[in-house]
Protein backbone atom coordinates (compact mmCIF):
# COMPACT_ATOMS: atom_id res chain seq x y z
CA UNK A 1 0.00 0.00 0.00
CA UNK A 2 1.75 3.51 -0.97
CA UNK A 3 0.40 5.55 1.54
CA UNK A 4 2.63 8.44 0.05
CA UNK A 5 0.29 8.22 -2.97
CA UNK A 6 -3.25 8.18 -0.61
CA UNK A 7 -1.79 11.14 1.00
CA UNK A 8 -1.48 12.44 -2.63
CA UNK A 9 -4.45 11.54 -3.99
CA UNK A 10 -6.53 13.47 -0.66
CA UNK A 11 -4.39 16.35 -1.03
CA UNK A 12 -2.43 16.06 1.98
CA UNK A 13 1.00 17.01 2.96
CA UNK A 14 3.00 15.04 4.78
CA UNK A 15 6.17 16.15 6.89
CA UNK A 16 8.53 14.72 9.52
CA UNK A 17 9.27 16.49 12.97
CA UNK A 18 10.81 16.39 16.49
CA UNK A 19 8.93 18.86 17.60
CA UNK A 20 5.65 16.68 18.54
CA UNK A 21 4.30 16.44 21.90
CA UNK A 22 5.86 13.77 23.69
CA UNK A 23 2.87 11.52 23.83
CA UNK A 24 2.37 12.02 20.29
CA UNK A 25 4.03 10.23 17.30
CA UNK A 26 1.89 11.90 14.70
CA UNK A 27 -1.06 14.72 14.20
CA UNK A 28 -3.39 15.55 11.46
CA UNK A 29 -3.60 19.08 11.39
CA UNK A 30 -7.26 19.59 9.27
CA UNK A 31 -7.27 23.24 8.84
CA UNK A 32 -3.36 22.79 7.04
CA UNK A 33 -4.27 19.48 5.01
CA UNK A 34 -1.21 18.29 6.85
CA UNK A 35 0.48 15.37 8.59
CA UNK A 36 3.32 15.55 10.81
CA UNK A 37 5.05 12.18 11.91
CA UNK A 38 7.62 12.20 14.66
CA UNK A 39 11.17 12.03 13.29
CA UNK A 40 13.18 8.72 13.38
CA UNK A 41 10.10 6.25 13.73
CA UNK A 42 10.85 2.26 12.99
CA UNK A 43 9.09 1.51 9.63
CA UNK A 44 6.14 -0.96 12.01
CA UNK A 45 5.33 2.98 13.24
CA UNK A 46 5.58 4.53 10.56
CA UNK A 47 3.60 2.85 8.48
CA UNK A 48 0.69 2.70 11.49
CA UNK A 49 1.02 6.13 12.26
CA UNK A 50 0.90 7.30 8.66
CA UNK A 51 -2.42 5.19 8.04
CA UNK A 52 -3.60 6.42 11.47
CA UNK A 53 -3.34 9.30 10.28
CA UNK A 54 -4.56 9.19 6.59
CA UNK A 55 -7.80 8.21 8.30
CA UNK A 56 -8.05 11.48 10.15
CA UNK A 57 -7.60 13.11 6.94
CA UNK A 58 -10.48 10.84 5.17
CA UNK A 59 -12.50 11.77 7.72
CA UNK A 60 -11.72 15.33 7.90
CA UNK A 61 -11.63 15.60 11.55
CA UNK A 62 -11.06 18.52 13.26
CA UNK A 63 -10.84 17.66 17.21
CA UNK A 64 -8.15 16.01 18.89
CA UNK A 65 -8.50 13.16 21.32
CA UNK A 66 -11.94 12.48 20.80
CA UNK A 67 -12.14 8.31 21.25
CA UNK A 68 -14.69 7.59 18.83
CA UNK A 69 -12.70 9.51 15.90
CA UNK A 70 -9.30 7.15 17.39
CA UNK A 71 -10.70 4.05 17.38
CA UNK A 72 -12.53 4.82 13.76
CA UNK A 73 -9.13 6.12 12.77
CA UNK A 74 -7.55 2.64 14.34
CA UNK A 75 -9.83 0.55 12.04
CA UNK A 76 -9.69 2.29 8.87
CA UNK A 77 -5.81 1.91 9.31
CA UNK A 78 -5.93 -1.77 9.98
CA UNK A 79 -7.93 -2.34 6.97
CA UNK A 80 -5.92 -0.76 4.51
CA UNK A 81 -2.68 -1.97 5.85
CA UNK A 82 -4.01 -5.73 6.16
CA UNK A 83 -5.86 -7.57 3.86
CA UNK A 84 -7.48 -11.41 4.67
CA UNK A 85 -5.03 -13.36 2.52
CA UNK A 86 -1.92 -11.36 4.14
CA UNK A 87 -3.47 -11.83 7.29
CA UNK A 88 -4.04 -15.83 6.92
CA UNK A 89 -0.50 -16.16 5.11
CA UNK A 90 1.03 -14.54 8.42
CA UNK A 91 -0.89 -16.25 10.47
CA UNK A 92 0.32 -19.59 8.70
CA UNK A 93 3.81 -19.31 9.18
CA UNK A 94 3.50 -17.65 12.89
CA UNK A 95 0.83 -18.82 14.37
CA UNK A 96 -2.30 -16.67 16.16
CA UNK A 97 0.80 -14.34 17.92
CA UNK A 98 0.28 -10.58 17.27
CA UNK A 99 3.74 -9.79 17.94
CA UNK A 100 5.04 -12.06 15.31
CA UNK A 101 2.16 -11.26 12.71
CA UNK A 102 2.42 -7.61 12.62
CA UNK A 103 6.45 -7.73 12.33
CA UNK A 104 5.61 -10.00 9.06
CA UNK A 105 2.56 -7.86 7.60
CA UNK A 106 5.22 -4.46 9.01
CA UNK A 107 2.63 -2.46 10.85
CA UNK A 108 2.52 -2.46 14.81
CA UNK A 109 0.32 -5.44 17.08
CA UNK A 110 -2.08 -2.66 18.10
CA UNK A 111 -2.91 -2.53 14.47
CA UNK A 112 -3.42 -6.06 13.99
CA UNK A 113 -5.57 -6.62 17.27
CA UNK A 114 -7.40 -3.99 16.19
CA UNK A 115 -7.65 -5.97 12.48
CA UNK A 116 -8.38 -9.31 14.73
CA UNK A 117 -11.05 -6.93 16.80
CA UNK A 118 -13.23 -6.26 13.29
CA UNK A 119 -12.72 -9.62 11.60
CA UNK A 120 -14.39 -11.27 14.81
CA UNK A 121 -17.18 -9.00 14.86
CA UNK A 122 -17.57 -9.46 11.38
CA UNK A 123 -17.46 -13.30 11.64
CA UNK A 124 -19.62 -13.66 15.01
CA UNK A 125 -22.60 -11.95 13.05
Amino acid sequence: MDLDKIAELFGVRVAETKDLHPDHHGMYIHHRRLILLRAGLDGWNYRSIFAHELAHAFYRDEVHGDTRAEKRANQWAAQLLISKDEYRAAELLHGPHPGAIAHELGVTPDVVKTWCDIFMRATIR
